[in-house]
């Protein structure tokens, strides 16, 4: 699950530097941060950043202390070198730079101890996964079911195309040429005012009918299977829809969804409150440090 949530990711920021290195920037639970720190991230600075780039660098320096504090005081977890080694491996491999580490630095313009604090933060995820995943209340096959009859669109995939065009009286027209055997695809082509459809024959490609306006979506659940819909209206004009096949989930696929994303909220709690309850002092140049409605510095008025 890397996701570091709520943080700034430091890769491929822009080349530029804060000056006044040795000054402290913020203090979070006594630990210091310094100017030198956030030009510590980048493998090249050459400017000066503004105000704004100094208060998104400097919350995410402060969310990462936070979380590594938090990690060794309520987890007794401190990253050894080897296992930051290897997540540095595991972060090469996935970019497509095995075997070349400048390489990745240069491209996203990060420095290797920025880079190591990246995955010694991927790494103490790992650990709060760990800790939390026992404490979550897993839900039951049950309620797999009822999240799928509650929420039926979310859980319905449609394969289905569509005719898109203006008026009612051109969408009639669309469906007598299909009744009269009309190809579809060729249809759409001719016709659809949807530019990114009409080119491919109308082809929506297979997705949750959530994704569509409600009454499209609607009109996707109902359909039969393989028979051209009436014209069906929406803010974007008269629909003729085509559903080539449509799945709906079961609760054995959905149940395993459902643990994954109670863990990633709670996982997403344990990382939020680790930086929310920080004792955090931001230095007066850089702004000033806010929780709500999320962790960050607030660079001063300009």
């Amino acid at each position: 699950m890397k996701r570091l949530l709520f943080l700034i990711a430091a890769f491929g920021l822009v080349l530029a530097a804060c000056g006044n290195s040795s000054s402290t920037a913020a203090t979070v639970n006594g630990t210091d941060i310094t100017a030198n720190d956030i030009d510590g991230l980048f493998y090249e600075v050459d400017e000066e950043f503004t105000d704004t780039q100094n208060a998104q660098y400097l919350s995410t320096l402060i969310q990462w202390t936070a979380i590594e504090q938090r990690a060794t005081t309520d987890l007794g977890f401190e990253p050894t070198q080897e296992e930051t080694d290897a997540e540095i491996e595991t972060i090469l491999f996935d970019s497509g730079y095995v075997g070349d580490l400048d390489g990745f630095l240069a491209a996203q313009n990060v420095s290797e101890a920025g880079l190591t604090m990246v995955a010694n933060q991927f790494l103490i995820e790992d650990a709060v996964t760990v800790a939390v995943s026992p404490t979550v209340e897993m839900p039951t096959f049950a309620d797999a079911q009822a999240a799928i009859d509650e929420n039926p669109l979310e859980f319905t995939e449609v394969c289905a195309s569509h005719v898109l065009v203006e008026t009612e009286d051109e969408a009639k027209t669309v469906v007598e040429r299909l009744d009269a055997g009309e190809d579809f695809a060729a249809v759409a082509t001719e016709v659809s005012i949807d530019t990114g459809t009409g080119p491919d024959g109308g082809s929506l490609g297979c997705s949750s009918a959530s994704v569509y306006v409600p009454e499209f979506a609607a009109a996707t659940v109902a359909a039969p299977i393989g028979e051209v819909t009436q014209p069906v209206e929406t803010d974007f004009g008269h629909h003729i829809i085509l559903v080539e096949n449509r799945t709906v989930a079961s609760a054995e696929e959905v149940l395993p969804l459902m643990e994954e994303q109670l863990v990633v909220v709670a996982i997403d709690a344990w990382l939020r409150d680790a930086v929310a309850t920080a004792d955090v002092t931001v230095g007066a140049e850089y702004g000033t440090w806010e929780t709500e409605p999320s962790p960050q510095v607030v660079p001063p008025p300009a």
